[in-house]
Parts: C-alpha cells; structure tokens; sequence
C-alpha cells in the first residue's frame, strides 16, 4: 500500500471511531428509566412527564421502570450495577449520591465513580413551617425564642440521616441552637404532629406543608433554595435572612451508568434538557411544587461534589450515622 493509501485508510479509520463510540443510529431501541421509588410520588410523577417528552425526542420508547425499597438504594443500586451502553438512566434524589454513600458503613456503589452526571431536573426547594402556637411570625423571632427555650423545641425530618436532618442540623449549627430532633418514616405523619403540636417545626418539600400554610394552619418562615419559591413568593430565603450561603433543595437528576459513551450521554443531556424547557413541563411540575432545573453535564457534576462536601462537614461535626 502507497504512503497516501495509508494515511487515508488511518485517517477513515480515526473518523469512524466516534461514531462507534456514539453508535450513529442511537436509540434503536426502548430506554429503560429506573425511579428508585414507588409509583405516585413526586419523584414518579416528574419521570413519567419527562419520560413522555423524551419518548418523542428520541423516537424511541423511555419506559419508567420503579425500583422501590431501602429508602431508594435498591434502584439507585440497580443503575450504577446496570450495562453503560445509553439504554438505562435513572432519576435520582440528591440524598442517594450525596450524602447517604457518606453515612452508611458500606455501599454497593460510589457515586463519583460508578455515575455518569446527565443534567439535573427539578428543585424542591425547602419550606421552614412551625406551628402556630410558637410564638414567633418570623425567623429571627423563632431564632430568639429557641435559644431562650434551649432543648424544649423539637423538629421532624423524613429519617435518620435525610436531607431534611442534615439541613436542620447546618441551621442548628450556623445558629447554635438545641432542638430535638424527631425522625419520621413518611412527611404524612410528620405534618400530622406539627398540625397537633406534638413536634413545632420542620424543613420538609414545599408540597407536603403548603396547603397548611395557606388554611392558616401552619406558619412559614422560609424557604431554603437561594430564590423564592413561586409557590409562596411573600416567604424569604434564609439567605435574604442573612444566612449567607444557605442554598438547599431536594433536587433531582438524571444518571447513567459508568461506560456510558460520552456521545450518547451529551445526547441524553441535550434531549432531557429539551423536555425540561417545554412550557408544559415546567407548568405541570410547578403545580407540584417543583422547579424545572436543566443543567450540562458539567453544572451537575459540580453542583454534586459541592453538596458532597457540604454533607460531609456537616455529617463529621453533628456525628450523624446511619445504620446498615
């Protein structure tokens, strides 16, 4: 073979290498969405509309596939153990990879490693409510009146070593405050005691707590994300507070598998994205107290080590431990 035949063959040779790596005709067939979580919940509900919007993108089904149990590590298990070849992607709450790999004695999987970052999806952002009979209509009221009553206010979060506990924890620890804390299985019977007083605050998912909060029956103080929430624009942030850096939602995001082919996840993160920016998408999940959240690739894997790091000091200092 002549010199120029050979530099040609190598050069189709290199040409062709990214489009095996993509697969050029990806997908040709179903795309398989593992939701660590039983059906109906706001996790299932964002999938499903996602995964509509995605199925015409990609002209290929997206099938939600639930894997409920073990507080979702069974699913989220499920898809870092599953095959990196663009056809399996999860929906996956923030706590799984950022902060429960951190409390736990052992993983089945690291998240760093095993995960490929897609983009994130929607925001929950946070709601601080206390029961009417605290005596306090504001944050810095409520502030006052638990260093004055050290120990005597008690607060629900969703579990040992939820979000939601770690969050009230960097509070307790920013403020220097004793609280008692009080985990639940469910937010159902968590607002069921601030409703009856029998625990007087909680930061939990706007959802659960807002159709209280406008019947009167229970008082916001805040909301945790770095904006307002639409769903109550009069409530300030804890940063407008002055709680400078106080920037926490319950978020979820979309994974793929390690091996993943980076073509193929740029063309996940393209299409999820799309979706996410539909007007229809946005005024659904907003109606369900979430916030449509498109990100790179990029974004979400900084936005993930961010909140790595965050848990972690704040795990080491509360010494919060989660049992196997």
């Amino acid at each position: 073979m002549t010199p120029r035949r050979l530099v040609l063959a190598a050069t189709l040779a290199l040409a062709a290498l990214p489009a095996l790596a993509q697969g050029p005709d990806w997908p040709t067939q179903p795309v398989k969405m593992i939701v660590p979580f039983p059906a109906g919940g706001p996790t299932d509900f964002a999938a499903r509309l996602i995964a509509e919007k995605l199925t015409r993108s990609l002209g290929q089904t997206v099938i939600v596939d639930n894997r409920g149990g073990a507080a979702g590590m069974l699913g989220t298990t499920a898809l870092a153990q599953s095959k990196g070849d663009g056809y399996t992607i999860g929906l996956i709450g923030n706590g799984l990879v950022t902060l429960t790999p951190y409390v736990r004695k052992e993983m089945p999987f690291d998240p760093l490693k095993d995960l490929v970052a897609l983009s994130k999806a929607v925001d929950i952002p946070l709601l601080v409510v206390v029961n009417p009979a605290v005596p306090a209509t504001d944050m810095k009221a409520f502030i006052k009146y638990v260093r004055a009553n050290p120990g005597r206010v008690s607060y629900g979060s969703d579990g040992q070593a939820s979000l939601t506990h770690l969050t009230m924890e960097m509070f307790k620890l920013e403020q220097g405050l004793h609280m008692v804390h009080i985990p639940y299985r469910g937010t159902a019977q968590l607002t069921n005691d601030l409703l009856a007083n029998t625990i007087q605050v909680s930061m939990s998912g706007i959802a659960g707590p807002l159709p209280h909060v406008k019947a009167g029956k229970l008082r916001a103080l805040a909301v945790t994300s770095s904006k307002r929430a639409a769903a109550v624009p009069d409530v300030p942030t804890m940063i407008e507070l002055g709680m400078k850096d106080f920037d926490v939602t319950t978020w979820f995001s979309f994974f793929a598998p390690a091996g993943t082919p980076p073509a193929v996840a740029a063309k996940l993160n393209e299409h999820i994205n799309l979706a996410l920016k539909d007007p229809e998408v946005i005024e659904k999940l907003r109606g369900s107290g979430m916030e449509a959240a498109p990100t790179t690739q990029a974004e979400l894997d900084k936005i993930v080590r961010r909140y790595i790091a965050q848990w972690q000091s704040v795990i080491k200092v509360a010494n919060i431990k989660l049992e196997d």
